[in-house]
Protein backbone atom coordinates (compact mmCIF):
# COMPACT_ATOMS: atom_id res chain seq x y z
CA UNK A 1 0.00 0.00 0.00
CA UNK A 2 2.89 2.38 0.73
CA UNK A 3 4.33 1.71 -2.73
CA UNK A 4 0.91 2.24 -4.30
CA UNK A 5 0.62 5.62 -2.57
CA UNK A 6 4.20 6.57 -3.53
CA UNK A 7 5.26 6.73 0.12
CA UNK A 8 8.17 4.41 -0.62
CA UNK A 9 10.21 3.37 -3.64
CA UNK A 10 10.91 -0.04 -2.14
CA UNK A 11 9.60 -2.92 -4.28
CA UNK A 12 7.03 -4.79 -2.13
CA UNK A 13 7.24 -7.98 -4.25
CA UNK A 14 10.08 -10.18 -3.03
CA UNK A 15 11.60 -12.91 -5.22
CA UNK A 16 10.14 -15.54 -2.91
CA UNK A 17 6.64 -14.04 -3.15
CA UNK A 18 6.68 -13.67 -6.95
CA UNK A 19 8.12 -17.15 -7.44
CA UNK A 20 5.54 -18.73 -5.16
CA UNK A 21 2.66 -16.88 -6.83
CA UNK A 22 3.80 -17.79 -10.33
CA UNK A 23 4.22 -21.46 -9.37
CA UNK A 24 0.69 -21.52 -7.92
CA UNK A 25 -0.79 -19.74 -10.93
CA UNK A 26 0.91 -22.08 -13.41
CA UNK A 27 -0.41 -25.05 -11.46
CA UNK A 28 -3.92 -23.61 -11.65
CA UNK A 29 -3.60 -22.82 -15.37
CA UNK A 30 -2.42 -26.37 -16.04
CA UNK A 31 -5.41 -27.73 -14.14
CA UNK A 32 -8.16 -25.65 -15.78
CA UNK A 33 -6.58 -24.92 -19.19
CA UNK A 34 -8.41 -21.59 -19.68
CA UNK A 35 -8.88 -20.02 -23.10
CA UNK A 36 -7.97 -16.68 -21.51
CA UNK A 37 -7.17 -15.16 -18.14
CA UNK A 38 -8.88 -11.96 -17.00
CA UNK A 39 -7.09 -9.78 -14.46
CA UNK A 40 -7.15 -6.50 -12.66
CA UNK A 41 -3.65 -5.31 -11.74
CA UNK A 42 -2.39 -8.80 -10.85
CA UNK A 43 1.28 -8.44 -11.75
CA UNK A 44 2.49 -12.03 -11.31
CA UNK A 45 0.09 -13.23 -14.02
CA UNK A 46 2.04 -11.23 -16.58
CA UNK A 47 4.63 -13.97 -16.07
CA UNK A 48 2.34 -16.97 -15.51
CA UNK A 49 0.03 -16.44 -18.49
CA UNK A 50 2.95 -15.87 -20.86
CA UNK A 51 4.82 -18.88 -19.50
CA UNK A 52 1.75 -21.01 -20.30
CA UNK A 53 1.03 -19.24 -23.63
CA UNK A 54 -2.48 -18.25 -22.51
CA UNK A 55 -4.06 -15.00 -23.67
CA UNK A 56 -4.21 -12.33 -20.98
CA UNK A 57 -7.06 -9.79 -20.75
CA UNK A 58 -6.50 -6.81 -18.45
CA UNK A 59 -9.49 -4.80 -17.19
CA UNK A 60 -7.45 -1.63 -17.04
CA UNK A 61 -7.57 2.04 -15.99
CA UNK A 62 -6.76 4.44 -18.82
CA UNK A 63 -4.10 6.04 -16.62
CA UNK A 64 -2.02 2.85 -16.82
CA UNK A 65 -1.60 3.08 -20.61
CA UNK A 66 1.05 4.47 -22.93
CA UNK A 67 -1.80 6.19 -24.80
CA UNK A 68 -2.65 8.25 -21.70
CA UNK A 69 0.94 9.42 -21.40
CA UNK A 70 1.17 10.32 -25.09
CA UNK A 71 -2.27 11.76 -25.83
CA UNK A 72 -4.31 11.97 -22.63
CA UNK A 73 -4.97 14.77 -20.18
CA UNK A 74 -1.63 14.29 -18.42
CA UNK A 75 -0.93 16.56 -15.45
CA UNK A 76 1.90 16.73 -12.97
CA UNK A 77 1.32 14.44 -9.98
CA UNK A 78 1.12 16.13 -6.60
CA UNK A 79 4.64 15.21 -5.53
CA UNK A 80 6.06 17.16 -8.51
CA UNK A 81 3.64 20.08 -8.68
CA UNK A 82 5.55 22.10 -6.10
CA UNK A 83 8.54 22.18 -8.47
CA UNK A 84 6.51 24.27 -10.94
CA UNK A 85 7.54 27.30 -8.85
CA UNK A 86 11.13 26.68 -9.91
CA UNK A 87 10.70 25.18 -13.40
CA UNK A 88 8.05 26.19 -15.97
CA UNK A 89 5.17 23.73 -15.68
CA UNK A 90 5.11 22.96 -19.41
CA UNK A 91 8.79 22.02 -19.37
CA UNK A 92 8.42 20.02 -16.17
CA UNK A 93 5.47 18.11 -17.64
CA UNK A 94 7.49 17.31 -20.78
CA UNK A 95 10.34 15.94 -18.66
CA UNK A 96 7.90 13.91 -16.54
CA UNK A 97 6.24 12.42 -19.65
CA UNK A 98 9.59 11.44 -21.19
CA UNK A 99 10.78 9.99 -17.89
CA UNK A 100 7.73 7.72 -17.53
CA UNK A 101 7.68 6.71 -21.22
CA UNK A 102 11.37 5.82 -21.24
CA UNK A 103 11.67 4.23 -17.82
CA UNK A 104 13.25 0.78 -18.09
CA UNK A 105 12.88 -0.39 -14.51
CA UNK A 106 11.68 -3.97 -14.16
CA UNK A 107 11.70 -5.16 -10.52
CA UNK A 108 14.50 -7.66 -10.05
CA UNK A 109 12.14 -10.21 -8.49
CA UNK A 110 10.02 -10.20 -11.68
CA UNK A 111 12.96 -10.38 -14.10
CA UNK A 112 14.52 -13.26 -12.12
CA UNK A 113 11.28 -15.28 -12.01
CA UNK A 114 10.56 -14.42 -15.65
CA UNK A 115 13.97 -15.81 -16.62
CA UNK A 116 13.14 -19.14 -14.96
CA UNK A 117 10.22 -19.54 -17.39
CA UNK A 118 11.94 -17.88 -20.36
CA UNK A 119 9.49 -14.94 -20.23
CA UNK A 120 10.94 -11.77 -21.72
CA UNK A 121 9.61 -8.44 -20.50
CA UNK A 122 9.20 -5.43 -22.83
CA UNK A 123 11.92 -2.80 -22.97
CA UNK A 124 9.99 -0.12 -21.10
CA UNK A 125 8.24 -0.28 -17.71
CA UNK A 126 4.95 1.17 -18.98
CA UNK A 127 4.68 -1.69 -21.50
CA UNK A 128 5.32 -4.32 -18.84
CA UNK A 129 1.68 -4.07 -17.80
CA UNK A 130 0.20 -4.42 -21.29
CA UNK A 131 -1.80 -7.60 -21.82
CA UNK A 132 -2.80 -9.26 -25.09
CA UNK A 133 -6.05 -7.31 -24.79
CA UNK A 134 -6.65 -4.28 -22.58
CA UNK A 135 -10.25 -3.38 -21.75
CA UNK A 136 -10.22 0.28 -20.73
CA UNK A 137 -12.81 1.09 -18.08
CA UNK A 138 -13.50 4.60 -19.30
CA UNK A 139 -15.07 6.52 -22.19
CA UNK A 140 -13.38 8.68 -24.85
CA UNK A 141 -15.50 11.73 -23.95
CA UNK A 142 -13.76 11.78 -20.58
CA UNK A 143 -10.24 10.73 -21.55
CA UNK A 144 -10.17 13.04 -24.58
CA UNK A 145 -8.70 10.22 -26.70
CA UNK A 146 -10.89 8.53 -29.32
CA UNK A 147 -8.35 6.26 -31.01
CA UNK A 148 -6.72 3.39 -29.11
CA UNK A 149 -4.20 0.74 -30.20
CA UNK A 150 -5.67 -2.41 -31.78
CA UNK A 151 -5.13 -4.36 -28.58
CA UNK A 152 -7.14 -1.85 -26.52
CA UNK A 153 -10.82 -0.95 -26.42
CA UNK A 154 -13.11 1.13 -24.26
CA UNK A 155 -15.71 -0.83 -22.31
CA UNK A 156 -17.01 1.84 -19.91
CA UNK A 157 -17.29 2.09 -16.12
CA UNK A 158 -16.98 -0.90 -13.79
CA UNK A 159 -17.58 -0.31 -10.10
CA UNK A 160 -19.08 -1.93 -7.02
CA UNK A 161 -22.84 -1.90 -6.38
CA UNK A 162 -23.19 -3.10 -2.80
CA UNK A 163 -26.57 -4.35 -1.65
CA UNK A 164 -26.50 -2.77 1.82
CA UNK A 165 -28.97 -0.52 3.61
CA UNK A 166 -29.01 3.25 3.31
CA UNK A 167 -28.86 4.92 6.77
CA UNK A 168 -32.00 6.85 7.82
CA UNK A 169 -30.02 10.10 8.07
CA UNK A 170 -29.75 10.11 4.27
CA UNK A 171 -33.47 9.78 3.67
CA UNK A 172 -34.69 12.48 6.05
CA UNK A 173 -36.51 15.15 4.09
CA UNK A 174 -36.23 17.94 6.68
CA UNK A 175 -32.47 18.45 6.66
CA UNK A 176 -31.30 22.06 6.31
CA UNK A 177 -27.57 21.55 5.83
CA UNK A 178 -25.57 20.34 2.82
CA UNK A 179 -25.16 16.56 2.85
CA UNK A 180 -21.67 15.23 2.08
CA UNK A 181 -20.49 11.68 1.41
CA UNK A 182 -16.87 11.21 2.50
CA UNK A 183 -14.90 8.05 1.76
CA UNK A 184 -11.25 7.41 0.98
CA UNK A 185 -11.37 3.73 0.05
CA UNK A 186 -8.88 1.09 1.12
CA UNK A 187 -5.94 3.36 0.33
CA UNK A 188 -6.99 6.18 2.66
CA UNK A 189 -4.91 6.20 5.83
CA UNK A 190 -6.50 6.50 9.25
CA UNK A 191 -4.66 9.74 10.03
CA UNK A 192 -5.83 11.49 6.86
CA UNK A 193 -9.43 10.30 7.28
CA UNK A 194 -9.44 11.45 10.91
CA UNK A 195 -8.04 14.89 10.06
CA UNK A 196 -10.64 15.49 7.34
CA UNK A 197 -13.48 14.26 9.56
CA UNK A 198 -12.48 16.72 12.29
CA UNK A 199 -12.48 19.52 9.71
CA UNK A 200 -15.89 18.50 8.35
CA UNK A 201 -17.24 18.20 11.88
CA UNK A 202 -16.45 21.87 12.45
CA UNK A 203 -18.37 22.98 9.34
CA UNK A 204 -22.09 23.55 8.91
CA UNK A 205 -22.66 20.32 6.97
CA UNK A 206 -23.96 16.80 7.49
CA UNK A 207 -21.40 14.07 6.79
CA UNK A 208 -21.84 10.36 6.13
CA UNK A 209 -18.60 8.38 6.23
CA UNK A 210 -18.54 4.57 5.64
CA UNK A 211 -15.12 4.05 7.21
CA UNK A 212 -16.04 2.61 10.59
CA UNK A 213 -13.74 -0.38 10.18
CA UNK A 214 -10.70 1.78 9.39
CA UNK A 215 -11.36 4.19 12.26
CA UNK A 216 -11.86 1.42 14.83
CA UNK A 217 -12.05 2.66 18.43
CA UNK A 218 -11.43 6.26 17.34
CA UNK A 219 -15.06 6.39 16.12
CA UNK A 220 -15.76 7.65 19.65
CA UNK A 221 -13.79 10.81 18.80
CA UNK A 222 -16.65 12.01 16.62
CA UNK A 223 -19.46 11.69 19.16
CA UNK A 224 -19.18 15.43 19.83
CA UNK A 225 -19.99 16.12 16.19
CA UNK A 226 -23.75 15.49 15.94
CA UNK A 227 -23.74 15.91 12.16
CA UNK A 228 -20.93 13.42 11.46
CA UNK A 229 -22.27 9.90 10.94
CA UNK A 230 -19.81 6.99 10.78
CA UNK A 231 -21.02 3.72 9.27
CA UNK A 232 -19.92 0.46 7.75
CA UNK A 233 -19.71 0.10 3.96
CA UNK A 234 -22.59 1.70 2.07
CA UNK A 235 -24.06 1.31 -1.42
CA UNK A 236 -22.09 4.26 -2.76
CA UNK A 237 -23.86 4.17 -6.14
CA UNK A 238 -27.14 4.95 -4.33
CA UNK A 239 -25.79 7.20 -1.58
CA UNK A 240 -23.95 9.50 -3.99
CA UNK A 241 -27.27 10.30 -5.72
CA UNK A 242 -28.80 11.47 -2.44
CA UNK A 243 -25.99 13.70 -1.18
CA UNK A 244 -25.11 17.19 -2.44
CA UNK A 245 -21.48 16.32 -3.14
CA UNK A 246 -18.82 13.70 -2.39
CA UNK A 247 -15.28 13.90 -1.06
CA UNK A 248 -13.37 10.89 -2.36
CA UNK A 249 -9.98 9.55 -3.31
CA UNK A 250 -9.37 9.09 -7.02
CA UNK A 251 -9.76 5.34 -7.51
CA UNK A 252 -11.37 4.87 -10.90
CA UNK A 253 -14.42 2.98 -9.65
CA UNK A 254 -14.97 5.55 -6.90
CA UNK A 255 -14.70 8.43 -9.36
CA UNK A 256 -17.08 6.74 -11.80
CA UNK A 257 -19.59 6.15 -9.02
CA UNK A 258 -19.51 9.87 -8.21
CA UNK A 259 -19.75 10.79 -11.89
CA UNK A 260 -22.87 8.66 -12.40
CA UNK A 261 -24.58 10.36 -9.47
CA UNK A 262 -24.90 13.62 -11.38
CA UNK A 263 -23.35 15.44 -8.40
CA UNK A 264 -19.95 17.18 -8.28
CA UNK A 265 -17.12 15.92 -6.09
CA UNK A 266 -13.88 16.87 -4.37
CA UNK A 267 -11.03 14.53 -5.29
CA UNK A 268 -7.97 13.91 -3.11
CA UNK A 269 -5.66 11.61 -5.06
CA UNK A 270 -3.28 9.44 -3.07
CA UNK A 271 -1.15 8.28 -6.01
CA UNK A 272 -0.56 9.14 -9.67
CA UNK A 273 -3.33 6.99 -11.19
CA UNK A 274 -5.92 8.41 -8.80
CA UNK A 275 -4.77 11.94 -9.55
CA UNK A 276 -5.12 11.25 -13.27
CA UNK A 277 -8.72 10.11 -12.81
CA UNK A 278 -9.52 13.30 -10.90
CA UNK A 279 -7.70 15.46 -13.45
CA UNK A 280 -9.99 14.21 -16.21
CA UNK A 281 -13.02 15.28 -14.20
CA UNK A 282 -11.50 18.65 -13.30
CA UNK A 283 -10.96 19.23 -17.01
CA UNK A 284 -14.57 18.21 -17.70
CA UNK A 285 -15.79 20.56 -14.98
CA UNK A 286 -17.53 18.33 -12.42
CA UNK A 287 -14.78 18.16 -9.78
CA UNK A 288 -12.32 20.12 -7.67
CA UNK A 289 -8.92 18.60 -6.89
CA UNK A 290 -7.10 19.00 -3.59
CA UNK A 291 -3.47 18.09 -2.93
CA UNK A 292 -3.28 15.36 -0.28
CA UNK A 293 -0.36 17.16 1.37
CA UNK A 294 -2.16 20.50 1.58
CA UNK A 295 -5.61 19.52 2.82
CA UNK A 296 -6.75 21.99 5.46
CA UNK A 297 -9.97 23.61 6.66
CA UNK A 298 -9.68 26.62 4.33
CA UNK A 299 -9.16 24.50 1.21
CA UNK A 300 -11.98 22.09 2.04
CA UNK A 301 -14.37 24.91 2.94
CA UNK A 302 -13.57 26.78 -0.29
CA UNK A 303 -14.01 23.65 -2.40
CA UNK A 304 -17.37 22.82 -0.80
CA UNK A 305 -18.56 26.40 -1.30
CA UNK A 306 -17.54 26.34 -4.97
CA UNK A 307 -19.28 23.05 -5.72
CA UNK A 308 -22.48 24.09 -3.95
CA UNK A 309 -22.71 27.63 -5.31
CA UNK A 310 -21.15 27.59 -8.77
CA UNK A 311 -23.79 26.40 -11.25
CA UNK A 312 -21.17 25.33 -13.78
CA UNK A 313 -20.14 22.44 -11.51
CA UNK A 314 -23.75 21.34 -11.16
CA UNK A 315 -24.31 21.54 -14.92
CA UNK A 316 -21.11 19.65 -15.72
CA UNK A 317 -21.97 16.96 -13.19
CA UNK A 318 -25.38 16.51 -14.82
CA UNK A 319 -23.73 16.37 -18.26
CA UNK A 320 -21.28 13.74 -17.03
CA UNK A 321 -24.09 11.59 -15.65
CA UNK A 322 -25.87 11.83 -19.02
CA UNK A 323 -22.72 10.67 -20.84
CA UNK A 324 -22.22 7.65 -18.59
CA UNK A 325 -25.86 6.66 -18.24
CA UNK A 326 -26.53 3.24 -19.77
CA UNK A 327 -22.84 2.39 -20.19
CA UNK A 328 -22.09 -0.97 -18.59
CA UNK A 329 -18.41 -1.87 -18.51
CA UNK A 330 -18.98 -5.28 -16.93
CA UNK A 331 -21.45 -6.26 -19.65
CA UNK A 332 -19.22 -4.94 -22.43
CA UNK A 333 -16.26 -6.87 -21.01
CA UNK A 334 -18.30 -10.08 -20.77
CA UNK A 335 -19.50 -9.69 -24.36
CA UNK A 336 -15.93 -9.20 -25.55
CA UNK A 337 -14.78 -12.35 -23.74
CA UNK A 338 -17.64 -14.44 -25.11
CA UNK A 339 -17.12 -13.18 -28.66
CA UNK A 340 -13.33 -13.57 -28.56
CA UNK A 341 -12.96 -16.80 -26.61
CA UNK A 342 -16.41 -18.38 -26.35
CA UNK A 343 -16.04 -20.51 -29.45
Amino acid sequence: MKADQMKTIRNPFSFKMVKQRVESEIELISLYKPAAIVIGTTLSLFISARACDVKLVYIKPFAYTRTHLLNGNLKLPGFLSSLSRLIPEKKLLSVYRKMILNMRYIPRSFSKVGAIYDVQFPKYTIDMIDADYNLITNIPELTGVSRLPETDRYVGPIFAKLNTEIPPVLTRSNRNKPLIYFAMGSSGGKKMVSNILHILGSLDVIVICPMKKLLGDSVRDYQNYPHVHISDLLPAHEVSKIVDLSIIHGGEGTVQTACLSGKPFIGIGLQAEQEANIDDCVAFGNAVKLNKNKVNKRHIEQAIHSLLNNKSYQESAAAMEHLLRGKNGAKQSAEFLITKFGG
